[in-house]
């Protein structure tokens, strides 16, 4: 299984100009996992703020495979 980058998007409103935040992540749950912590204070100031993650395309992280075990015959 592969993991990709993913982006998590801040956009909000802050004193009348558009803003917009994003962290990189190692995968798109950590990125889920994550988006409350960084959503909720934004979303006290800006009650229309989004916040979303985006998987990139860009491996972070792939499993290996397993070396097959040498047999002598």
């Amino acid at each position: 299984m592969m993991l990709f980058y993913t982006v998590l998007v801040l956009s909000y409103t802050l004193n009348g100009d558009h803003l917009q935040s994003k962290v990189i992540f190692p995968s798109a749950r950590a990125c889920g996992d994550a988006l409350p912590a960084y959503y909720e204070p934004v979303y006290a100031l800006d009650r229309n703020a989004t916040g979303q993650c985006l998987k990139t395309n860009t491996p972070s992280m792939s499993v290996k495979p397993k070396r097959k075990p040498n047999v002598s015959g």
